[in-house]
């Protein structure tokens, strides 16, 4: 038996980019949160802030390569 994919690998490519689109931007949503949670120092929360906001900047931009 051979199984045959439906798919072309533009479309998969696609997939993928906003499947990885979106677990950055959640990662960026989880630093900011537990930056702001977990801080003792203010660079600490200035540097979890920034990276989440970065993150989360940087998954919109994968996903709208799609």
């Amino acid at each position: 038996m051979s199984s045959s994919s439906t798919s072309t690998p533009s479309s998969t490519s696609a997939a993928s980019r906003k499947t990885v689109g979106y677990i950055v931007q959640l990662a960026g949503i989880a630093s900011f949160t537990l930056g702001a949670i977990f801080s003792v120092h203010h660079i600490a929360i200035g540097a979890a802030f920034l990276g989440g906001a970065a993150a989360f900047y940087v998954g919109g931009k994968i996903r709208s390569l799609t």
